[in-house]
């Protein structure tokens, strides 16, 4: 009696534990969806071949152009950071870091 009970939820749970099993096999992670905004070129002003560019200053007298053409950057505000550093041993060389938010 109580085997005919539990036979008809069973049969209903066993093809849920199927679907609720992990995504990933054997060390793998698999992401599904689409890009929405692809992310945006940076280079030096004029360095660009980009039809649409914004000029950004970083830091008084330093300028770069990020590419503005259909993608994250062509919205008002940019979706990224930028922080100069300058090197030790020149005055006029440094290193640009663009950490996306």
């Amino acid at each position: 009696m109580k085997l005919k009970t539990a036979l008809p939820y069973v049969l209903l749970l066993l093809p849920l534990t199927t679907f609720a099993a992990p995504g990933s096999q054997s060390g793998e992670i698999r992401f599904t969806g689409q890009i929405v905004d692809s992310g945006c070129a940076v280079g030096r002003v004029g360095g660009l071949s980009a039809t649409e560019s914004r000029q950004v200053e970083i830091k008084p007298g330093l300028k770069i152009d990020v590419d503005t053409y259909r993608n994250a950057c062509s919205h008002q505000s940019l979706p990224m950071s930028m922080t100069y550093q300058a090197l030790k041993t020149s005055t006029d060389k440094g290193i640009v870091t663009i950490s996306y938010l």
